[in-house]
């Protein structure tokens, strides 16, 4: 599941005495904050993050570091010796380098679930587009469709999907809010 991250910045009342000028606090706070484990950048309160173990990523980081694909979300992977790995070459790593298997039942129970269907990760850039055309218009037409899908490169099926959930994903939330208040 693709989380927001929950960053609390640390109180500053303990750096009142010294005396810090603006830009030093400011880089003394980034120096502190969340920083993602690929990149090393920091990592701001409205990324998008996935998490493995104590480890945090961009969304775009999260990727497998022997064939630099990005990980989906419910896709298995390993932390291998300081590595992210898909599945694919953790059990490459743990046969010893060796991609194909003679062990019969092992590689059918992997190709079963390979079958799976794959589930598309949106980049940064995809999303900046995708949310700003819902803003301006959550419920496109086909050519509206066809413009969007081909300004980030996603099939128009990809990019009507992306539009539905996040119209069930609005209404859900409008929905619970009204509960909240409600119950107030």
């Amino acid at each position: 599941m693709v989380q927001q991250p929950k960053i609390s910045i640390p109180s500053t009342e303990w750096l009142k005495p010294y005396k810090f000028h603006a830009n030093e606090l400011t880089c003394l706070l980034r120096s502190f904050g969340a920083k993602c484990s690929k990149c090393c950048r920091s990592i701001s309160a409205t990324d998008w993050v996935r998490k493995a173990r104590e480890r945090v990523y961009h969304l775009a980081c999260f990727a497998c570091d022997a064939c630099k694909r990005q990980l989906s979300t419910g896709e298995e992977f390993a932390l291998h010796d300081g590595r992210l790995l898909c599945k694919a070459h953790y059990l490459e790593t743990l046969d010893g380098g060796s991609t194909s298997s003679d062990e019969g039942g092992e590689s059918e129970s992997y190709q079963k679930n390979k079958a799976k269907r794959v589930r598309t990760t949106f980049t940064e850039e995809q999303l900046q587009v995708l949310q700003a055309n819902f803003q301006l218009d959550s419920n496109p037409d086909g050519q509206d469709l066809e413009r969007i899908a081909q300004i980030t490169g996603l099939s128009k099926r990809v990019t009507q999907v992306w539009f539905q959930n996040s119209r069930a994903r609005q209404k859900k939330h409008l929905h619970t809010g009204k509960m909240k208040t409600q119950s107030e």
